[in-house]
């Protein structure tokens, strides 16, 4: 359903007395990959690694600067800003805040009912009862929908956030990082009604998060990522399994993990390079546990080969791990 070519997104900087391009914030840069209908995939990441950038790209809530990105074969960088629109009720966007992400003056019908009035002709019955049965899909109720979100807890916020998206009857949802400001138990409703609703309505979902053992739950095939590269993608059965890339172990391997101790940890040291100056050649080099000559010099190109069957790594590290 979705294919993403050379996809990049470069930032300006600018400043000066001419306010003259000073340089570029490299928040994503040639990223491919494609994700099957009706799939969930999962993108993680330390923060700052460009995910959301990366996820509202792909649906042009932010310009990229240049690649392609493809739904169902059609280049939607050359649709004009009418067959955007248009497209709009097809894409939508499940937000990491459940409490900034919604308009506290807004009562929740308003909320929900906002996207039905903008993208479709329906009445206002016929609005009425697509939001009222859209409430209760989440698990609410319809006397919620005469509150305000501040009278809502961060769960029932978040399941508001989800009717809002699923409203429209969307067939791609960008989920960024949904259940990340939750307490653990309400994260596995939030996850396990995600779940219901993708096999009821065959949704596709990226699935961005920085916590792995909410990737591992939920979805299929799992996208590393690190300073606006992709540098490991897999199964997520083959990811966990059988990481390849020092970066993915170390992420692995450092999750917190109920009864269970490794002593010996691959630790990464120091913190995520800047992306306006980001290392020369492997831009992983700089805290890589076992880095080769090339990748110490700089005179390696990043880029995805397939290692095995389905399970792709980025050739300057194959040989790091």
């Amino acid at each position: 359903m979705i294919k993403v070519k050379n996809l990049r997104k470069y930032f300006p900087i600018k400043g000066g007395f001419l306010n003259k391009k000073l340089g570029d914030v490299k928040a994503v840069e040639n990223i491919n990959f494609e994700i099957p209908e009706g799939e969930i995939l999962g993108l993680v990441g330390e923060s700052g690694s460009g995910k959301t950038t990366l996820g509202r790209s792909i649906i042009r809530l932010i310009e990229p600067s240049e690649g392609e990105i493809l739904y169902n074969n059609n280049n939607i960088m050359n649709f004009n800003n009418k067959e955007m629109r248009a497209l709009r009720k097809e894409f939508q966007i499940i937000f990491q805040d459940p409490f900034a992400s919604l308009d506290p003056r807004k009562k929740i019908f308003d909320i929900i009912a906002q996207g039905l009035k903008i993208h479709t002709s329906m009445n206002r019955e016929e609005v009425n009862k697509k939001v009222i049965s859209t409430i209760k899909e989440v698990g609410l109720q319809e006397e919620h929908l005469g509150r305000y979100p501040h009278e809502f807890s961060g769960g029932q916020r978040q399941r508001i956030g989800i009717a809002r998206a699923l409203v429209l009857n969307p067939k791609f949802i960008i989920a960024d990082e949904p259940v990340s400001a939750l307490d653990v138990t309400i994260q596995a409703q939030i996850l396990n009604l995600i779940l219901e609703l993708k096999e009821k309505y065959s949704l596709t979902i990226l699935f961005i998060s920085h916590d792995l053992s909410v990737i591992n739950q939920i979805a299929d095939k799992v996208m590393v990522m690190y300073l606006g590269h992709i540098v490991e993608m897999a199964s997520t059965k083959n990811l966990f399994s059988n990481p390849r890339h020092p970066y993915t172990k170390s992420l692995i391997e450092t999750a917190p993990q109920i009864f269970r101790k490794n002593k010996n940890k691959v630790l990464l040291k120091g913190d995520i390079p800047s992306p306006i100056n980001p290392p020369s050649g492997c831009v992983f080099r700089t805290r890589c546990p076992n880095p080769t000559h090339d990748c110490k010099e700089g005179n390696i190109k990043m880029g995805l080969i397939e290692v095995s069957p389905d399970h792709w790594v980025d050739q300057c590290c194959v040989n790091c791990s």
